[in-house]
């Protein structure tokens, strides 16, 4: 059965409420799956069991929020009838691309622990969040507030909290096989976040779609340094 928590006839302060316990859910809930599986599995300074992990926990929690709320492809911004066709020509250009740099390194022979950071960096990750903030979130945010301003208000909104989500990895800076400076690394998170969240906010402002914020964000992940 689909419980929406989120209904349009929120007011944007609780529902932002709403929204902010949720996130804090959720990340509890991959943190559990995370760290169980890498209790059970201990991969210790295995790196690619290690992000194998931390993908695998993505996509478990990705599945049962799919599950819960049962999302329509309106609802995650994934509609395809009212997009352009040289629009969507660009899409699958974007993502032949992304399928070629996720694949060239295996074809290469790369080692395996950067084939696998590309695909759980480059595609899961990406898709998680992306659906997630820019997809299911924005349009529950925007469908809350009234005015010219509301794609605006949305996109500020949605970038700080995609910011504040990455203090939900710390887990993940817990156990991570290369020792981190834990504050340092926080600050630097949420920076990243900060800055990403503005520029694949303001695609999907202007897109009204998520395609390009997700490709925006998987080439950042892939490229960056």
């Amino acid at each position: 059965m689909n419980i929406n928590i989120f209904s349009t006839k929120n007011q944007f302060p609780g529902l932002i409420i709403k929204i902010i316990v949720v996130l804090i859910v959720i990340q509890i809930l991959r943190a559990l799956v995370m760290d169980g599986l890498w209790y059970v599995l201990q991969p210790g300074e295995n790196l690619v069991l290690f992000q194998i992990i931390n993908g695998i926990s993505v996509l478990v929690v990705g599945a049962l929020l799919l599950a819960w709320f049962r999302p329509s492809l309106k609802d995650l911004s994934l509609d395809w009838d009212d997009i352009r066709k040289r629009t969507r020509i660009l899409y699958i250009i974007l993502g032949v691309i992304l399928s070629i740099l996720l694949i060239l390194p295996v074809v290469l022979g790369f080692e395996l622990d950067m084939i696998v950071m590309g695909f759980v960096f480059g595609l899961i990750f990406p898709a998680f969040e992306e659906l997630l903030f820019r997809g299911y979130l924005w349009n529950k945010v925007e469908g809350s507030l009234d005015g010219r301003r509301s794609g605006l208000i949305t996109w500020i909104t949605i970038t700080l909290l995609f910011a504040l989500w990455h203090i939900g990895y710390l887990d993940v800076f817990l156990i991570h096989p290369k020792q981190m400076a834990l504050a340092p690394m926080v600050i630097n998170k949420i920076g990243i976040g900060l800055v990403l969240g503005f520029f694949v906010g303001f695609i999907r402002l202007k897109t009204g779609k998520v395609y390009g914020s997700f490709f925006f964000h998987a080439f950042w992940n892939i490229f960056a340094p």
